[in-house]
């Protein structure tokens, strides 16, 4: 650029940060506003559905999706904990808020969601390694969790047959629990595990059999330093079931304001149904495919499709416009200057920004 002769390369480099922030933060706005140009109509239709409702289970409704929220950032800090990267709850749960807002707002929100907790945990001291064992270990909780609600709501329901599905749940989630404490007391069984595997895939390039070895030891040796023990675990997996059950009693509570009176199992059910669609994230937040699939599986629970409908509405508004709006408050207010690129390296290396 004209000027820039005579000016450090390090504030040319901060000048065009500066420049990339702005074009981004632009971007972003621009995105929210055709989404909510987009949404305003979906959104104005689900408003007039609601009727008459009762406001006082829709604030119950409210209280209930803040401690699933709540919960979830619990989660976050007992793994992170466990791993000796210390974190205040409220910040913690400021960026479950944050990235649930980019999660569900943006194109290819999860990766840019996944990104920015990347970045956060390591801004509070944790090395790579511990901040992505951290997502990881709360993403293998939080579906294990996610089973046993679904089985159990298939076993309030009534169907015996799933009495077996229960138990099974119940072995599997010990089994993953036991299995997961075994390798994080003793990874050197990953080694183990992993070297017949580079063996061959070395084999077939034509590589030393021991290639990238050396860096599964390096990864090793910073697990060896999570000491996850079993109340830790315990505490994990509670904190990633009381999660699911508190987003539950949402939508529960969002049923009874709408008049309805669900079975348990039934608002089990529609639940896990509406998470497992909202999983393929082909619009944002799941518009149109995850209500519906909470219509259907309500109204085939027993509930007259009159009160199903606006129990959805109830708990979508609170769930997704609602959670987000508190998401990318939190966003703009504690972390405007974070970089959400994920193909930009640290440049520290393995250590905390």
């Amino acid at each position: 650029m004209p000027g820039d002769q005579g000016v450090s390369p390090s504030a040319q480099r901060q000048r065009w940060m500066r420049v990339l922030r702005w074009v981004a933060g632009t971007a972003l706005v621009v995105v929210l506003a055709v989404e909510v140009v987009l949404l305003a109509p979906s959104l104005r239709d689900a408003w007039q559905r609601l009727g008459d409702v009762s406001w006082w289970w829709v604030a119950a409704s409210i209280t209930a999706q803040a401690l699933s929220m709540s919960a979830f950032g619990r989660l976050q800090r007992t793994l992170l904990t466990a791993a000796k990267v210390p974190v205040r709850q409220r910040d913690s749960t400021a960026v479950v808020y944050a990235a649930n807002a980019l999660s569900v707002s943006l194109p290819g929100g999860p990766l840019f969601s996944t990104t920015f907790t990347f970045r956060q945990t390591r801004k509070w001291g944790a090395s790579r390694v511990v901040a992505s064992w951290q997502l990881a270990m709360s993403g293998v909780l939080a579906t294990g969790t996610l089973a046993l609600v679904a089985v159990t709501g298939g076993l309030l329901a009534g169907s015996a047959s799933n009495i077996a599905g229960l138990v099974t749940a119940i072995v599997l989630a010990l089994v993953l629990i036991l299995g997961v404490r075994l390798l994080v007391t003793r990874p050197s069984l990953l080694v183990t595990m992993a070297r017949p595997l580079f063996h061959g895939w070395n084999a077939v390039r034509g590589q030393p059999a021991d290639k990238g070895m050396e860096r599964v030891g390096e990864i090793l040796s910073q697990l060896e330093a999570v000491q996850l023990r079993v109340p830790d675990l315990l505490r994990a997996s509670w904190w990633a079931l009381a999660n699911w059950i508190a987003d539950v009693a949402c939508l529960w509570a969002a049923c009874l304001a709408a008049g309805a009176n669900p079975s348990v199992g039934g608002v089990l059910i529609a639940f896990t149904a509406g998470k497992i669609v909202s999983s393929v994230p082909l619009l944002p937040g799941g518009l149109g495919i995850v209500d519906g699939t909470l219509t259907a599986t309500l109204v085939a629970a027993g509930l007259p499709a009159v009160t199903a409908l606006p129990a959805v509405v109830v708990y979508r508004l609170i769930s997704f416009p609602l959670v987000a709006a508190a998401g990318w408050l939190v966003f703009a207010v504690l972390f405007r200057s974070t970089n959400l690129d994920p193909d930009d390296e640290d440049p520290e290396g393995d250590g905390p920004h």
